[in-house]
C-alpha cells in the first residue's frame, strides 16, 4: 500500500492531467454525437466487413488505390471484435487523447520546466480543435500518440542504448502504418543527428541509433505490407497507387491547395492521368505558386474548422461561437510557439528544442506542396504545445528573476 501512495505520490501530475483529459473528453462525446462521414465511413465499413468476414472492400478503388488506409481499417476493426460499437471507437479516442496530454506534459518538461509544462498541457486540454476531434473515427489520433512516445524515448534514451532505438523504430512503424505522415519524423531524426554531430557528441553512437531506427521502422513496414497482401486482407498491401494525388490537389491554384471533388472525379484512381495533369499545371501555373503557398500557410496554420465534429449542427450561431473561441487557442498557440525563438537568439535552449523545430519546418515545407486543410493542423498544433512550453517557461523565470532582483534591491532598514 504504500508503494501505491508513493507512486500516486511521485505521479500525481500525470495522474491528473489524464484523469481532467479524460473526463473532458467523455464529457463531449456523449454530448455530441457526430455522425461517421467521409473516408472515415469508408474506412469504418470496411472495418465491419472485417469483423463480419466479408470482403467486398476489396474492389473499391479506395483500397486499390490507396492501400495505406487499411491500417486504420484494421485497426478498428480489432476494436470492434472487442465491443462493436461506434460509441467504443469515440471512448478509445477520448483514451489515446488523454494520453497524448500526458505526453504534451513529459516531453513539455524536458524542453522546459514542470510548471511551464503543466500549465500548457491543461490550456491544451481544452483546446477546441482535438477536444471534439474525439467525436470523430479519425486515424489521425494514435498514430501521433505513437510518434510522441517515440521522441520521449529518443529524447530520454541512454547512451548507446539499441534497445530503444529499436523500439522507436517500431513505433514509428506502427503510426505509419495507421496514418503516413512518419516520414516527417524519420526525417528530423535524421537532421537532428546530423545537428547533434556538430555538437560533438558521440558519432557512432548517433548513426548506429539512427541506423537502427530506420531499419526497424522500414523492416515493419514492409512486412506488415507484405503480409496483408500475401493474405488477401489488403490487394495492394499498405502502397500508395497514386502517390500524386496529393501533389495535384496541394497545387491546385482554384481550390487553395484543397480538395477537389472534379479533380477526385477525374483523377484520384489513375496514377498516369495525374501525373500528366501535374506535370501540365506546374508547367502553366507555377508563377501563382507563391501567393498559393502563402493561401495554404493561412489554411493550415490559422484557420479554424470545426465542422467534422460540429457539422451536423443546425444552429450557426452556435457554430460561429465554438469557432471563435477555437481561433483563439489557435492564435495563442502560434504565438506562443514563435516567441519561443527567443531562446534560441538568447542561446538558452535545450538541444531538444531543435529537434521539434526541424519537425515543425519540415511539415510548412511538405504541406506547402501536398493537399491542406485545417484538420491536417492537429500533429502540428501539438509541436507548437510543445515550444509554447519553453516560451512559457522563459516567462515564468524571468518573472521570479525579476521579483529576486527587487528583493534583493530593497535597502536595509
Amino acid at each position: 500500500m504504500n508503494k501505491i501512495k508513493e507512486w500516486i505520490s511521485k505521479h500525481k501530475s500525470i495522474i491528473f492531467l489524464f484523469l481532467f483529459a479524460f473526463v473532458i473528453r467523455i464529457g463531449v462525446i456523449l454530448w455530441i454525437d457526430t455522425p461517421v462521414i467521409s473516408d472515415f465511413k469508408t474506412m469504418l465499413e470496411a472495418s465491419k466487413e472485417l469483423v463480419n468476414g466479408t470482403d467486398a472492400y476489396k474492389s473499391m478503388p479506395y483500397f486499390i488505390t490507396w492501400g495505406y488506409q487499411m491500417g486504420h481499417v484494421i485497426y478498428q476493426a480489432i476494436l470492434l471484435n472487442i465491443i462493436n460499437s461506434i460509441t467504443f471507437l469515440k471512448i478509445i479516442n477520448t483514451i489515446i487523447t488523454s494520453f497524448t496530454v500526458v505526453m504534451i506534459y513529459l516531453i513539455g518538461k524536458e524542453l522546459s520546466t514542470k510548471k511551464a509544462a503543466f500549465i500548457i498541457s491543461i490550456i491544451y486540454s481544452m483546446f477546441l480543435f482535438p477536444l471534439l476531434l474525439n467525436t470523430v473515427l479519425t486515424n489521425q489520433l494514435l498514430p501521433m500518440l505513437l510518434i510522441l512516445i517515440a521522441i520521449y524515448l529518443w529524447i530520454k534514451k541512454e547512451k548507446n542504448n539499441k534497445l530503444t532505438a529499436i523500439i522507436i523504430g517500431v513505433l514509428l512503424g506502427i503510426s505509419n502504418m495507421l496514418r503516413s505522415e512518419t516520414i516527417v519524423i524519420i526525417v528530423a531524426f535524421f537532421l537532428y543527428t546530423i545537428f547533434l554531430m556538430i555538437k560533438k557528441e558521440n558519432k557512432k553512437v548517433l548513426i548506429i541509433n539512427l541506423c537502427l531506427i530506420i531499419i526497424s521502422y522500414f523492416t515493419l513496414t514492409t512486412t506488415t505490407s507484405f503480409i496483408l497482401k500475401a493474405t488477401d486482407i489488403s490487394p495492394s498491401g499498405l502502397e500508395n497507387k497514386n502517390s500524386s494525388w496529393k501533389f495535384l490537389e496541394g497545387l491546385n491554384v482554384e481550390t487553395r491547395g484543397q480538395y477537389s471533388e472534379d479533380d477526385a472525379t477525374k483523377y484520384a484512381f489513375n496514377q498516369q492521368k495525374t501525373k500528366k495533369e501535374l506535370e501540365k499545371r506546374i508547367q502553366e501555373e507555377w508563377q501563382q505558386y507563391p501567393l498559393l503557398f502563402a493561401k495554404k500557410t493561412k489554411i493550415l496554420w490559422l484557420n479554424s474548422d470545426l465542422s467534422w465534429s460540429l457539422g451536423h449542427i443546425e444552429d450557426q450561431e452556435e457554430i460561429k461561437l465554438y469557432e471563435g473561441i477555437n481561433q483563439i487557442f489557435i492564435y495563442f498557440f502560434v504565438i506562443m510557439s514563435l516567441l519561443s525563438a527567443i531562446t534560441l537568439f538568447k542561446k538558452t535552449y535545450k538541444k531538444e528544442q531543435i529537434l521539434i523545430l526541424l519537425i515543425l519546418f519540415i511539415y510548412f515545407g511538405v504541406y506547402l506542396f501536398i493537399e491542406v486543410m485545417p484538420r491536417y493542423a492537429y500533429s502540428i498544433q501539438i509541436f507548437e504545445t510543445l515550444l509554447a512550453t519553453i516560451t512559457l517557461g522563459y516567462i515564468l523565470d524571468h518573472k521570479k528573476t525579476s521579483k529576486v532582483g527587487e528583493h534583493h534591491a530593497k535597502p536595509r532598514k
